[in-house]
């Protein structure tokens, strides 16, 4: 993690209502690739189990749960997890999303594995994200309404 974040770990139930908290309607919207405005509590009420799917880890500054990464591996497909990841407003672009990418896929066990995320067109920092980061080879799978998805190509 980047020296911003001072732990991470496994999320639980408590931990996703602050970061949800501490997001604009903008971001949420973003996180969901939704249509219409998502409001903290509507994202909470909707799509709790969500924030908690597969494996999802938290990331702390100090106390304060600030970021959350979901990888829900696909059953369809071996060695292949789809990818969610949210930020609070006020730690973006901090460091943040790249430490919890990295901590979560830059283990061994991910090692050979594909990991897909789906952002919004105009979510420039998701997509800029996706475009730079170092754990393997990215290339643009799919462009679908508005949405774009990513896959990166984890080394072996």
């Amino acid at each position: 993690m980047e020296r911003l974040v001072t732990g991470s770990g496994p999320a639980s139930d408590g931990d996703v209502e602050t970061p949800v908290r501490a997001c604009s309607v903008r971001s949420l919207s973003d996180r969901f690739a939704a249509a219409h405005r998502l409001t903290p509590e509507a994202v909470l009420t909707r799509y709790r189990r969500w924030l908690l799917a597969g494996e999802a880890v938290v990331a702390r500054i100090e106390d304060r749960p600030v970021g959350l990464v979901n990888l829900v591996d696909d059953p369809l497909r071996p060695r292949a997890t789809d990818l969610a990841l949210l930020v609070a407003d006020d730690v973006q672009r901090r460091g943040v999303a790249t430490g919890l990418l990295h901590h979560a896929l830059g283990a061994p066990a991910r090692a050979g594995w594909a990991v897909r995320a789906t952002v919004r067109d105009d979510n420039r920092a998701a997509i800029g994200l996706l475009r730079t980061q170092r754990l393997g080879p990215v290339r643009l799978a799919s462009f679908e309404a508005g949405e774009l998805t990513y896959e990166i190509a984890i080394p072996a």
